[in-house]
């Protein structure tokens, strides 16, 4: 291995040592459907722009305003999901901005009966497991 390539452990860290992105907490946005990747990055596209309307409607003139997301797609049987890393400003409050996408990404679903969840859990015990985790799949999505 050359020096210019990155470990997995190297990532890992630099995400935790970030303080804007909240590895202590832990999203999923599941779809409970077939689609594709595209379908779904699609799909977290509407859902950045929206929450980061909702919180500063000229967050793509002011970066540093952003709310990002890190997210990593996964299918497995029925459900096309995101592991998400969440980046948010420091002015805002994370709680409410992940209740916020919770009820957005609700939104998004066209079905009668939604099925749309944002799974979240504010008490990781373990970043670095719980980043591992996030980043399993190689299937990356900066938003």
């Amino acid at each position: 291995m050359s020096n210019t390539q990155i470990t997995d452990l190297q990532i890992t860290n630099a995400l935790i040592a970030d303080t804007r992105v909240k590895t202590n907490i832990q999203l999923v946005a599941n779809t409970y459907k077939n689609i594709s990747f595209n379908s779904l990055t699609k799909l977290l596209h509407r859902l950045s722009d929206r929450i980061n309307y909702k919180y500063f409607r000229y967050y793509k003139k002011y970066a540093e305003k952003k709310i990002g997301m890190h997210c990593y797609n996964e299918r497995v049987l029925n459900n096309a999901h995101s592991n998400i890393l969440l980046q948010v400003p420091p002015e805002y409050n994370v709680i409410n901005v992940v209740l916020d996408m919770e009820k957005i990404w609700k939104k998004l679903d066209t079905r009668k009966k939604t099925k749309f969840k944002l799974h979240q859990d504010f008490n990781v015990r373990d970043q670095i497991k719980c980043t591992n985790y996030a980043r399993k799949e190689k299937y990356y999505v900066p938003i």
